[in-house]
């Protein structure tokens, strides 16, 4: 069995924390046999192929047809080089996690709307007179860039803050996200991963100072799903499967859900180690049973 992992140059990846490196590592020692590309290696003549590098370091040109299984990582930002890759994915007989047509399709802010009854109050808008009403009625919020994160480009604003309404929208040219605050982010958020419809493993990650949750800069405690986290879980995991979404990163704050992250999920190596598993291995043995 071959597959492809397509993500960043490899010599810019943290063995330590890179979810990536840890799915191609354990695919390996299972005996199969993994290829690697950026996205810049993809093309087409004739057919969509890549010039894929392989365990060996060695070059050498395939159809993208030739593997059981492509993985798309590479990671945000979403933009047309990204898009581009996506166009030429979608061209493979072989299927690509995630599906090539959810990451055009789902912006990873917009994607969780669907589910806006396990959300905080949420606004998305260029106005920003339609902002302000907004936050005139929830009173402190979050602003979001559509296209951020690693929480770069969220920021907390007040009511009054209308200058930094004008900076995120362009004058009121480009949409944004805005969420009430949950004075509950300071504990930590709640990374969890999916691997197809199913809950796989999480941890919350708090903050060392600030509001920002993430891997980056926050300290990764062990945590267990609330019951009403659980229920989140099971209404998402069948849409997300059924739109060709196998490995997911759900972020969830005071039991409500605030982004779905599909493009290049990561925590994989930080859930491991806090609960002494192997998720890598799961993962791995996720995508060789449902291949089969």
């Amino acid at each position: 069995m071959e597959w492809l992992v397509v993500l960043d140059p490899i010599e810019g990846l943290v063995a330590k924390t890179d979810t990536s490196l840890a799915i191609i590592d354990q695919a390996r020692k299972s005996g199969i046999s993994v290829d690697t590309a950026t996205i810049e290696r993809l093309f087409f003549q004739t057919h969509a192929a890549v010039i894929a590098t392989d365990s060996f370091g060695r070059k050498r040109v395939r159809a993208l047809d030739d593997y059981a299984l492509i993985f798309m990582r590479k990671e945000p930002p979403y933009d047309m080089a990204f898009h581009y890759a996506t166009q030429l994915l979608s061209l493979a007989k072989t299927r690509v996690v995630n599906s090539p047509s959810a990451l055009r399709d789902f912006n990873e802010k917009l994607i969780a709307l669907p589910f806006i009854h396990h959300m905080p109050p949420t606004l998305v808008s260029s106005d920003p007179e339609v902002i302000a009403d907004f936050l005139g009625a929830q009173g402190t919020s979050v602003i979001k860039s559509l296209d951020s994160f690693q929480g770069k480009a969220v920021q907390k604003i007040e009511p009054s803050d209308r200058a930094t309404v004008a900076a995120y929208t362009g004058g009121g040219k480009q949409p944004v996200m805005v969420q009430k605050f949950l004075e509950n982010v300071y504990k930590g958020d709640k990374r969890v991963i999916m691997v197809g419809d199913r809950f796989l493993g999480a941890a919350m990650r708090r903050p060392r100072q600030g509001y920002h949750a993430n891997f980056a800069s926050s300290d990764a405690l062990r945590t267990e799903l609330t019951a009403k986290e659980q229920e989140i879980v099971a209404d998402v995991g069948p849409w997300l499967l059924e739109h060709g979404i196998h490995l997911t990163g759900l972020d969830l704050i005071d039991e409500q859900l605030t982004e779905i992250n599909i493009t290049c999920p990561t925590g994989i190596m930080q859930i491991s180690a806090l609960e002494g598993r192997n998720l890598a291995e799961e993962i791995v043995d996720y995508f060789i049973m449902s291949h089969d």
